[in-house]
């Protein structure tokens, strides 16, 4: 799906400049007249129907976008992401002036996604002193999204499209964050320049996720060519339904959301389309590990965290995993997962075994995995998984 960054500047209330890219998602095919934007509100879903329109200088969004500024308290100086998901729907999020995504009344929660709530995400200019060290909003270290005793252990990383994973050091400057060490080698392995932005979601355990954006505001997609990474252009990209849980529901007490019938049919078809999604997703999860779907369940992003610490007997033989969280990941049958460290470039392949009576634990590479990493009995492991077979686990030394 075409996503576009959007600043807000003096004017932009009245009339918002968009891409000629975005503004093609909602052709109707008689020359550009008659377009509309079914835009969702971030309050309540409700939807507003907003004119898309052409001139001399190209598209833009403009009756009823003046109306949807003032109700939402967008004002100059903004960051807004917005993304076409289909049938002429537009989601958007705002950055305030602390570059950290506004709430609009929504939860946003650094552990396990549940109901309403999102994860929480902040976006940053890339400005020449930022290309060195870039700062962590004060804001979003403010609302303690991040633990001081993760903070302190002056170590992120972040994970690129193809679960690449980068070890980036922290420095502390009173009580500004900053990340540094390896950050410049971070932005020129993976082709991002001066002037682009990045958009950073925070996935708990210190471990962050980005999208990049390019002058323009278009998103760019990251490929691996060779040793490196390249941006390329990205007008169509995978839509989540996990991305959009906090539009499923409209509040029906909304009736002054300028919403029509037509409006309406678009969003019950976009709920419908989510809702047939989420359900394959938990079907595949139920599939045999040989099969197709079943690999393609692997792909599935979980953000699934457990914490154990180590005995003598996990380091020697195996370590067992509570069934809570077995039942979390989805299981059923024995299978190879790929183990990750923020103290280790390389990777462990370990065996899960699912056992007759249904305990599960980690067995053949397991022991490998602890002797490289030189664990001892106490220390504490925190197994994340970022995706079904890719476990990025977290070591405190005791």
């Amino acid at each position: 799906m075409t996503t576009q960054l959007k600043m807000v500047l003096p004017g932009s209330s009245e009339k918002l400049r968009i891409s000629d890219e975005l503004a093609k998602c909602f052709d109707s095919g008689d020359g550009g007249a008659g377009m509309t934007a079914f835009l969702v509100s971030p309050f309540s879903s409700a939807i507003w129907q907003v004119e898309v329109g052409r001139d001399g200088d190209g598209a833009f969004l403009g009756r009823r976008w003046p109306e949807f500024v003032e109700a939402h308290g967008i004002s100059v100086g903004w960051f807004l992401v917005f993304r076409h998901v289909g049938r002429g729907m537009l989601t958007i999020k705002a950055f305030d002036g602390t570059f950290f995504i506004k709430e609009f009344g929504q939860t946003l929660t650094a552990h396990i996604e549940t109901g309403r709530a999102r994860r929480p995400q902040f976006l940053m200019p890339l400005f020449p002193h930022w290309m060195d060290k870039m700062p962590i909003p004060a804001e979003f270290l403010k609302r303690r999204y991040i633990p001081d005793e993760e903070l302190n252990r002056r170590k992120a990383t972040f994970m690129n499209p193809s679960s690449d994973l980068w070890h980036i050091d922290l420095e502390k400057d009173g009580s500004n964050v900053f990340f540094a060490g390896d950050w410049s080698k971070f932005l020129k392995f993976h082709g991002i320049a001066l002037g682009q932005a990045l958009l950073i979601r925070y996935q708990g355990n210190m471990i962050f996720t980005f999208k990049v954006f390019e002058l323009t505001g278009c998103r760019r997609k990251l490929v691996k060519q060779g040793s490196r990474f390249q941006l390329t252009e990205n007008s169509e990209e995978t839509y989540s339904s996990r991305d959009t849980e906090q539009n499923e529901e409209a509040n029906p007490s909304q009736k002054n959301s300028h919403s029509s019938e037509e409006a309406q049919s678009q969003k019950e078809a976009h709920i419908s389309s989510t809702r047939r999604k989420r359900n394959k997703e938990q079907k595949m999860l139920k599939t045999s590990t040989n099969s197709p779907d079943r690999r393609r369940a692997d792909e599935i992003q979980l953000r699934i965290s457990m914490t154990k610490t180590l005995t003598n007997y996990a380091l020697e033989r195996y370590i067992c995993l509570p069934r809570w969280f077995t039942n979390e990941i989805g299981f059923q049958e024995s299978c190879k997962i790929t183990l990750k460290s923020s103290e280790c470039q390389r990777s462990w392949e370990v065996n899960y075994l699912v056992e007759k009576k249904g305990a599960c634990n980690l067995s053949a590479g397991w022991k490998m995995f602890c002797q490289d990493l030189g664990l001892k009995e106490g220390d504490k492991c925190t197994f994340n998984v970022i995706k079904r077979s890719l476990w990025h686990v977290d070591i405190e030394r005791c």
